[in-house]
């Protein structure tokens, strides 16, 4: 049984071994691991989980109104840490996780990137060799109604392919679509200063960067996901593979997908 009274050490030793059954190993060559997290699953684990996080993370999950917000920040970045730690074999406390004026997370000194985003109480990361790596998770379906969002999100050609779909598979297409620039603006960087509207993405096709990152173009690809759940990578044009891990709470894993071929997903 999990105990509520675990320390740091005691939760970040129970989330190696899961993440370890699921199959997670340090990082070799140039894939790319993508980590799916429920974190209901680790809730005991809360107060232990708070001291892998910065004083700049505790800060911040401070100022949360609600208590579910802040419970599923502090484990996502507490199992990022983790994540990392695995990745790069060395302790959580060890792991160079910095933060970019632009909120960009980065490693420095290694030669992994990697991204995190979260839905409610469940967390995306990833993690690989590659220039470029950004990722977006949702959940399905949403709060609010996609359609309104549609001019804010799609190119004209994107809109055009938009309208042509019932209304309700236009919904999750646009949560999809919205997804895949979320992943792209997060690698490229530059957020949401860049209008998701301004460039298109189809999955698997290189996307060219803003014209000031300085940046190589990107290509993001649609993850299969548990459930009501909707993610995307987007990853240098080189990386040729990514893997999804699912571990569980319990400390097995929930299962794996793996994915390759010419490029991420095929």
């Amino acid at each position: 049984m999990i105990q509520a009274t675990a320390g740091p050490d005691d939760f970040a030793g129970h989330a190696r071994r899961a993440l370890l059954a699921s199959g997670l190993a340090p990082r070799q060559g140039s894939d790319v691991s993508v980590v799916f997290f429920d974190t209901t699953a680790w809730s005991a684990f809360e107060t232990a989980a708070a001291g892998l996080l910065d004083p700049g993370e505790r800060s911040r999950a401070a100022r949360f109104r609600f208590d579910r917000d802040r419970h599923a920040y502090v484990l996502a970045h507490a199992l990022w840490r983790v994540v990392l730690a695995v990745c790069l074999e060395r302790n959580p406390d060890g792991v160079p996780l910095r933060f970019l004026p632009s909120g960009q997370p980065n490693l420095p000194g290694t030669p992994l990137a990697t991204s995190l985003s979260h839905s409610g109480p469940d967390v995306l990361v990833a993690v690989g060799a590659t220039r470029l790596l950004g990722v977006d998770l949702e959940r399905w379906p949403p709060r609010a109604s996609m359609d309104g969002l549609l001019p804010a999100i799609c190119t004209p050609e994107e809109a055009q392919a938009m309208h042509a779909l019932p209304p309700a598979q236009r919904e999750r297409a646009l949560l999809q679509l919205w997804t895949r620039k979320e992943a792209v603006l997060k690698a490229f960087g530059t957020g949401l200063a860049q209008a998701p509207a301004a460039f298109g993405v189809v999955p698997g096709e290189p996307v060219v960067p803003p014209s000031n990152s300085g940046e190589p173009p990107c290509r993001a690809f649609d993850l299969a996901l548990p459930g009501d759940r909707l993610g995307s990578l987007a990853t240098s044009l080189e990386t040729v593979r990514y893997r999804l891990y699912l571990p569980s709470g319990a400390g097995r894993a929930a299962g794996a997908d793996g994915f390759g071929g010419s490029g991420p997903g095929r």
